[in-house]
C-alpha cells in the first residue's frame, strides 16, 4: 500500500476487513460510499451515497494525490469491483492491492491493481491474478494458477496447481480445484465442491464432483 488515505465503496462486512489491513498498516479511511442509505460501518468515519456525493466530495479534495481507493464489495459481484476500480482510475486516485500482514505471496506472483490478499491467504510461485479480485482469508492459489479480472477465492478454497480461472468467477468457501482445470468466466462454483473437470463460462456449479446445476446470467 502507498498513499496513507483511503476511501472505500462499500459500507458492509468487506469495509472493515479491509479498514483493519488499512489501519495496521498505518493508513486510514477517510470516507466510505455506498449506493444503499446504510450507517457507516466505522466509528468516526462519514459515509456519502452514490455517485451524486463522490463527485461532490471529489470537488473538495485539494490533493487528489494523497489518496487511494478501493472496492469493498465481497461475493460473486466482481463485475462490480472491477467497475468501481475503473471509476477510481478515471478520477486519479490510486488503485494499490492491499496485502494482509499475515498472507504470503510469492515474489514471482503477478498481481494486478486493486487485488484483495486477505488472512492467512497463499499466493504461491507465478500466479497471476487480474484486477479487482480478492483472495480471501485461509484461501490457497497455488504454482501458476491464471485468475481474470474480477476473481473472488472465498475463505479456504483451494486452487491446486495450474489452474485457469476466468473474469468474474468466484469459488466459494471451502471448494477445491484439482491440477490444470479450466474454469471459465462468470462462473460460481458452490461451497465446498471440488471440481474435477473444466467448467465452461456462465454457468453454476457445485457437489462432489463438481456439476453443472444452472446458467448464469451474463454480467454487463
Amino acid at each position: 500500500m502507498n498513499r496513507k488515505k483511503y476511501i472505500l465503496w462499500g459500507a458492509t462486512g468487506q469495509a472493515k476487513v479491509l479498514a483493519d489491513i488499512i489501519h495496521s498498516a498505518g493508513g486510514i479511511i477517510s470516507k466510505i460510499f455506498d449506493n444503499n442509505r446504510i450507517a457507516s460501518p466505522l466509528n468516526n468515519v462519514e459515509i456519502g451515497y452514490g455517485i451524486s456525493d463522490f463527485e461532490s466530495w471529489l470537488t473538495t479534495v485539494k490533493d487528489i494525490n494523497a489518496y487511494s481507493a478501493i472496492a469493498a464489495i465481497g461475493g460473486e459481484r466482481g463485475f462490480d469491483r472491477f467497475e468501481f476500480y475503473q471509476l477510481f482510475c478515471n478520477k486519479g486516485l490510486a488503485v494499490p492491492s492491499i496485502f494482509h500482514q499475515t498472507a504470503f505471496v510469492s515474489q514471482s506472483a503477478k498481481l494486478g491493481e486493486n487485488v484483495q490478499i486477505l488472512a492467512n491467504a497463499f499466493v504461491g510461485v507465478e500466479v497471476v491474478i487480474g484486477h479487482a479480485s480478492i483472495i480471501n482469508s485461509n484461501a490457497s492459489v497455488d504454482h501458476e494458477c491464471i485468475l481474470g479480472i474480477g476473481t473472488h477465492i472465498a475463505p479456504a478454497a483451494t486452487l491446486c496447481g495450474c489452474v485457469t480461472v476466468g473474469d468474474f468467477s468466484m469459488l466459494g468457501a471451502g471448494s477445491t480445484v484439482l491440477p490444470r482445470i479450466n474454469i471459465g468466466s462468470n462462473v460460481i462454483i458452490g461451497a465446498g465442491s471440488v471440481v474435477t473437470k473444466d467448467i465452461p463460462n456462465n454457468v453454476i456449479a457445485y457437489g462432489n464432483p463438481a456439476k453443472i446445476i444452472r446458467r448464469r446470467e451474463i454480467v454487463r
